[in-house]
């Protein structure tokens, strides 16, 4: 059951204070190595994303990993801030209800749909739910983002790609080690941390971690009750937080060649709604497009409206309620020479409430004031997989099988309640609503079985390296309509190849090339009138890349590309009800087009000398809708096309791809040196990163402009102790972040989110 939590700053206080004072006198899974710092050469990263531990050189595909020590550089807070750093990503948060990460442009158009065009797992256990996906990296050692089908090797949903959270975890070696972290900033943020490894013996070890944040949002909040105090950090602002996670673990080695992790983690988020504004037909807020019922224009056309300098967001908003658990059990053991067994468990439990508003001007909602309440539910799922490897000179395999099982329960709510008035008491607007108008309550079971195997052959010269991989999989999906007691079942099987060809150039240059399959499992409309339509299909891509890694001058240099291309079929896409008695009044998904997607990867590190690093990263992604595509929605019988901004049979062939920008980049740079007293140092970094402009939908008549945004950090470090000062979005750049945009007959509507503003604040942490 979700709940708000009680501010706990003076408590919270004593435990970073208790961190401090115990360093005052003075990685990941079994087999995974910490990654470099943040001086080292790029090459000596050390990345798990084939299920062992090896140099980030030496991986044949795209892979983006950031460290803990990079993270903190450069100021990243969550997966906004990833994508920002990383080429080929992008990542969409709609009031954290709806999350989707982004990668080569291939966004799903759906951004409610309960499966994802990403797969995100922590610690190799899958996140079933786009509202879990973004935690935070307090407790992370690293991030690793692999770009291209990934579903032969990760199954479920690495459709375009996968993000893996690599926790902070228990060791065996090495001594105890604790940092404890203060964090103070304008806007009332604060945040605590303490996290500490304790290695018993060479056999067995602990590990525990815990991060409070809280923040008031960097919009000013116009709406004549912001001060209510409703949501997790209102004081008259809007996009703020207040936030708890902890975990424990724990690693033995009860034996040689056998090794056994378990650990527990917990996020609790309260998130407020993001600041916000909402456009919309029925006001004559629109600019172009039909003529329709209510004699304003359709759609809108051109870049969106900018943000101005407040939002007018109405406090009974309380965004985001979410907490989520993961379990994970991890057993290997090296049964004979050159041999080895595993096996991982994961089960993720979580309960979410999202609650926003759905109204042009909150501050004058007549006679009710209309609340979208979705997400609700829980999910509980476990998963299971066997695996055996065999690790020879010259030819590797692997093979095993994994299952999985969870239960998904989803409403989606449209709650009205009175407008606010003088005197009135100002609660959530769940406690008093005057009607709860349920459209979607179901009940989803997913049970996923497959087996897979993978081999690589090497040749005598050791240069040669041709891999396959392979996944067969059965997904039993089953939903209930809880409204009117409807069932619906159907299995749905892929089969998910991946074959790649690598070959050392030089001992400095890696080339390769890689073909992938990648499948999104289909789903079910419950509120389809035809049972012809019951059902829609999977989505499936081939992938084909190329590329080559080179680390130069004694590794001090290092640079990556990669070109790709992507056949993309069966899109699901929203569409009309045909067979409905009011076939315009709901949307279903069919699989109603392709597309292709062509680019370019690049990532760059220097370090030149021991005072200077610099790192540059930049992609580009031409997404294309192919000729027989068709977004229903614009198709319907009273269309919001007038055959000129776009035509009324919903054809979006040749348009781009929504929702995610073509080019993107990011550069940054750091001048560091030592100080004479206490083994101290001095750094200053500044990161820049950049966004080319987006369309808000298939029909490319609206865009959201591009983007430059800037941090910086300065620090010093001394004994035991880090101080830091830093600035994200420097220049306080105001701009539209996304935008969420319903397209019906009764009128459509533009929601743009607004993108966090300048924030600043000191960070000291010490370590031990």
């Amino acid at each position: 059951m979700i709940h708000r939590h009680t501010y706990k700053t003076q408590a919270l206080c004593s435990i970073a204070l208790g961190a401090l004072a115990i360093a005052l006198p003075g990685t990941a899974q079994a087999q995974e190595a910490p990654a470099a710092s943040e001086n080292q050469p790029a090459g000596t990263i050390v990345v798990t994303a084939r299920n062992r531990a090896e140099s980030i050189q030496e991986v044949p595909m795209s892979i983006t990993a950031l460290s803990d020590e990079t993270m903190e550089k450069k100021s990243v807070e969550g997966m906004s801030d990833i994508a920002r750093f990383t080429p080929g990503l992008s990542f969409e948060n709609y009031s954290s209800g709806f999350q989707v990460p982004v990668i080569r442009a291939q966004a799903q158009t759906s951004v409610t749909a309960l499966e994802t065009n990403v797969a995100t797992f922590y610690d190799g256990i899958y996140m079933p739910r786009s509202w879990s996906v973004d935690m935070g990296v307090a407790a992370l050692d690293r991030v690793e983002v692999v770009k291209g089908p990934q579903s032969a090797r990760y199954g479920r949903n690495a459709f375009a790609g996968a993000v893996n959270f690599i926790a902070y975890k228990a060791t065996t070696e090495g001594g105890f080690t604790a940092e404890g972290e203060v964090t103070a900033g304008i806007y009332d943020r604060y945040d605590a941390s303490v996290k500490a490894k304790l290695p018993i013996s060479d056999q067995f070890g602990l590990a525990a971690t815990y991060n409070h944040s809280e923040f008031d949002g960097t919009w000013k909040n116009s709406n004549p009750w912001a001060d209510a105090g409703v949501s997790p950090g209102t004081n008259g602002r809007i996009g703020g937080w207040n936030n708890d996670s902890w975990s424990v673990s724990a690693i033995a080695r009860p034996t040689d060649g056998m090794v056994i992790e378990a650990s527990y983690s917990e996020f609790d988020i309260e998130r407020e709604s993001n600041p916000n504004a909402d456009y919309e037909e029925a006001s004559g807020q629109l600019n172009c497009g039909a003529i329709r019922a209510s004699g304003n224009p359709s759609l809108m056309c051109g870049e969106v409206p900018g943000t101005g300098s407040r939002a007018n967001v109405d406090p009974r908003s309380y965004g985001a309620w979410t907490s989520t658990q993961i379990a994970r059990i991890h057993a290997a053991y090296e049964f004979a020479p050159h041999w080895n067994a595993s096996y991982l468990f994961g089960r993720v439990t979580g309960d979410v409430s999202i609650g926003n508003m759905t109204v042009s001007d909150p501050s004058n909602c007549v006679t009710s004031c209309v609340f979208q309440n979705a997400p609700v539910g829980e999910i509980d799922y476990d998963s299971h997989e066997w695996r055996v490897d065999y690790d020879g000179s010259s030819f590797d395999f692997a093979f095993g099988g994994f299952i999985s099982k969870g239960d998904d329960d989803y409403n989606f709510n449209l709650v009205y309640a009175p407008p606010l008035s003088e005197g009135q008491p100002v609660v959530p607007f769940t406690e008093n609503a005057t009607l709860n108008l349920t459209l979607t309550n179901t009940t989803t079971t997913t049970l996923v079985r497959s087996v897979f195997g993978e081999t690589q052959w090497t040749s005598p010269s050791g240069n040669l390296r041709l891999g396959a991989e392979g996944r067969y999989s059965w997904t039993d999906l089953s939903v209930l309509n809880n409204r009117n007691g409807m069932g619906y079942a159907d299995t749905f099987r892929a089969f998910t190849p991946r074959f790649t060809a690598e070959f050392d150039a030089s001992a400095d240059t890696l080339l390769y090339a890689s073909a992938a399959r990648g499948t999104k499992a289909g789903g079910f409309n419950a509120t389809a009138a035809s049972d012809t339509q019951r059902t829609y299909g999977e989505e499936s891509n081939w992938t084909y890349e190329v590329g080559a890694k080179n680390t130069l001058m004694g590794g001090r240099l290092t640079f990556n590309a990669a070109l790709f291309y992507t056949d993309w079929s069966d899109i699901q896409i929203n569409s009309a009800d045909t067979y409905a008695n009011d076939p315009n009044a709901v949307n279903i998904v069919l699989n109603l087009g392709s597309a292709t997607v062509y680019g370019a990867e690049f990532d760059t590190a220097f370090y030149p000398d021991e005072h200077w690093s610099f790192d540059a990263n930049f992609s580009y992604a031409h997404g294309e809708y192919s000729d027989e595509t068709v977004d229903a929605r614009f198709s319907r019988t009273v269309s919001p096309c007038d055959g000129i901004v776009c035509t009324p049979d919903g054809s979006v062939g040749g348009n781009q791809i929504e929702r995610t920008p073509r080019a993107k980049g990011s550069f940054g740079a750091q001048w560091q040196t030592e100080l004479p007293w206490d083994n101290g140092s001095f750094f200053l970094r500044g990161d820049v990163s950049w966004q080319d402009k987006m369309y808000t939908t298939p029909a490319n008549e609206a865009t959201i402009p591009s983007r430059t945004l800037f941090n910086a950090r300065s620090g010093i470090s001394f004994g035991n102790f880090d101080l830091s000062i830093w600035a994200r979005n420097v220049f306080d750049k105001k701009y539209v972040s996304n935008a969420y945009v319903v397209l019906l007959p009764s009128g459509n509507s533009y929601q743009l989110f607004y993108g966090e503003r300048r924030t600043m604040g000191l960070t000291l942490k010490a370590k031990y």
